[in-house]
């Protein structure tokens, strides 16, 4: 397997994570719009109040197909580079694409779904009953506070902590393999 297989595959496996990602978002606040309540900005959750027992469901189901997501689209992307591959994969290429893969979400996610969608567009959906017309619909920077939180860029550590579980996984399952 030579670079532009895994660079193919990562990104193939990339729009497949971000398309279901967005999906499981978009549709989860299409069926209750306070599914998501805890991501809003405070000022907001403050005005609209209790998640409805409908959007606490959403969310739930919504949380679980996600890490469906995140597990499938790894091992989907790791098969693809196993059959290209002449040999055992190892730990790098299987990190690089989950690192990759991670990456390309939460980039899509700030600047698609929180700057451009929730903040620029608002469409009606994302729009929590009582909170029309609020400031903080508009706040950019929370969307980055919440991706780089002090004292410690948790979400940022997690790109290459997701890619570091791929491959410790596909090293541990081609070790029980072989």
């Amino acid at each position: 397997m030579d670079r532009w297989d895994l660079v193919g595959v990562a990104l193939t496996s990339a729009l497949v994570l971000v398309a279901l990602f967005t999906v499981v978002v978009l549709g989860a606040l299409l069926v209750a719009r306070d599914a998501l309540l805890a991501d809003y900005p405070p000022a907001i959750r403050e005005r609209y109040g209790s998640r409805s027992e409908r959007g606490r469901r959403v969310a739930a189901a919504a949380g679980l197909l996600n890490a469906l997501v995140f597990v499938a689209v790894p091992v989907g992307g790791v098969l693809a580079l196993r059959d290209r591959a002449d040999g055992p994969l190892g730990f790098w290429p299987p990190f690089a694409l989950g690192a990759f893969c991670f990456l390309a979400l939460v980039l899509f996610d700030l600047l698609v779904l929180d700057w451009w969608l929730f903040c620029r567009v608002q469409p009606r959906f994302m729009v929590l009953p009582g909170t029309e017309g609020m400031p903080q619909y508009r706040d950019f920077a929370f969307h980055v506070r919440v991706l780089v939180p002090r004292p410690v860029p948790w979400p940022l550590l997690a790109v290459p902590g997701y890619g570091a579980g791929v491959g410790a996984v596909t090293c541990l399952v081609e070790a029980v393999v072989s």
